[in-house]
């Protein structure tokens, strides 16, 4: 028999000793990932119903839920890893994981503030979609809203894309957060017309309008 041949055996068998001997502590890797994701998967089940009472938003407790799942699963991951000795690598992808995150929270620094500024939104819920809210200068009906920014069709039809961000750094005022919302205007009658027969004509119309509440009652 060549040398090569008995070297390649013998590099064989140590792979396979190697193996054996290192077996029970891969199996207990394997369970302590299975049961972690078991664990991971019921946390993400109780949090999902705590998240949607607070925010009353599937989609947006979903996304929070999709990032709470990924950094417990890295975290298991790295766990994992350093059960079956790979300390190096696990300070490596730590490392690396750090690293990295530093580097893109200081690249994407507004793109971060405003996710943070949506998820403190979903909990705080200053205004649902079909509100009038005013932000500024931009006043509009609320038509849909995500983790980085609002969008508001303004009164003349235009679709304002605000970011999270500047809603909680500027003034809100929300014109419907309890779909009540008294406006005034003015009807010029001449002097030579009877007023009290205006004044009724206009109470009727209002009373007769399904849009105007009965209570609180409006004025004339």
């Amino acid at each position: 028999m060549s040398p090569e041949i008995e070297t390649f055996k013998q590099s064989l068998y140590q792979s396979w000793f190697g193996l054996i001997n290192q077996l029970p502590t891969i199996i207990f890797s394997v369970i302590i990932f299975i049961i972690g994701l078991l664990i991971i998967k019921l946390i993400n089940k109780y949090s999902k119903k705590i998240i949607i009472s607070k925010a009353n938003d599937p989609l947006i407790a979903d996304f929070i839920l999709s990032i709470i799942s990924m950094v417990l699963t890295i975290i298991l991951f790295v766990v994992c890893l350093g059960i079956l000795g790979f300390d190096d690598v696990t300070n490596k992808i730590l490392a690396a994981a750090g690293l990295s995150t530093f580097i893109i929270g200081f690249a994407l620094k507004d793109i971060g503030e405003n996710f943070l500024a949506g998820i403190l939104m979903a909990f705080q819920r200053p205004f649902r979609i079909g509100d009038l809210i005013q932000i500024e200068n931009v006043k509009g009906r609320v038509i849909e809203m995500s983790l980085r920014s609002t969008t508001i069709k303004t009164l003349n039809g235009i679709d304002a894309y605000i970011p999270n961000g500047s809603i909680l750094k500027n003034n809100l005022e929300n014109f419907t957060v309890d779909q009540l919302m008294r406006d005034d205007f003015i009807i010029s009658v001449a002097h030579d017309e009877k007023i009290d027969l205006a004044m009724q004509q206009i109470d009727a119309t209002l009373m007769e309008n399904e849009f105007v509440l009965k209570i609180p009652s409006h004025s004339v």
